[in-house]
């Protein structure tokens, strides 16, 4: 009998090792991709970019120190010339949420902040979420060794 594996998996992070060129640094767009592709929202050589302009607009926000509702991020990002529709921006949002990349207050988004972070501070916020998620699954992996090395005896 096969496992439920889908049923176990309760999250997932996905971190990527890449190359920070000079290149990259040039627009903000590239930075924006190249940000989205480090965090495993967007896959290599994925040509939707509605979570790309998602993570642009709530980057906008976060570093003016506003927390945007979702009509404030579609005026942004119409302003720019994106063309993404309510529905897969509140997809996007909720799948970030979701994951622990975002918090919701009263309509308004902004990226998680640890106590006593600057609230301004997306680094803080991103460097949070993957500690919190990496310390967990590094835990169960940790258990589940143990109990393999058991197994062995």
């Amino acid at each position: 009998m096969a496992l439920p594996e889908s049923k176990l998996i309760r999250g997932e992070l996905i971190l990527r090792d890449m190359q920070l060129t000079g290149e990259v640094k040039v627009t903000r767009n590239s930075l924006v991709r190249w940000l989205a592709l480090a965090l495993g929202f967007v896959s290599p050589n994925e040509t939707r970019t509605a979570v790309i302009d998602a993570l642009d607009a709530l980057c906008y926000f976060q570093f003016k120190g506003t927390n945007p509702t979702v009509p404030e991020l579609l005026e942004w990002m119409n302003s720019k010339g994106k063309k993404v529709g309510e529905k897969a921006l509140r997809y996007h949002l909720w799948q970030l949420k979701k994951n622990g990349w975002l918090e919701r207050s009263k309509g308004r988004y902004r990226f998680f902040m640890p106590p006593l972070a600057d609230r301004q501070d997306v680094a803080a916020s991103i460097e949070a979420v993957i500690r919190s998620r990496s310390e967990v699954s590094l835990a169960k992996i940790k258990e589940a060794l143990k109990s393999l090395k058991q197994a062995y005896k």
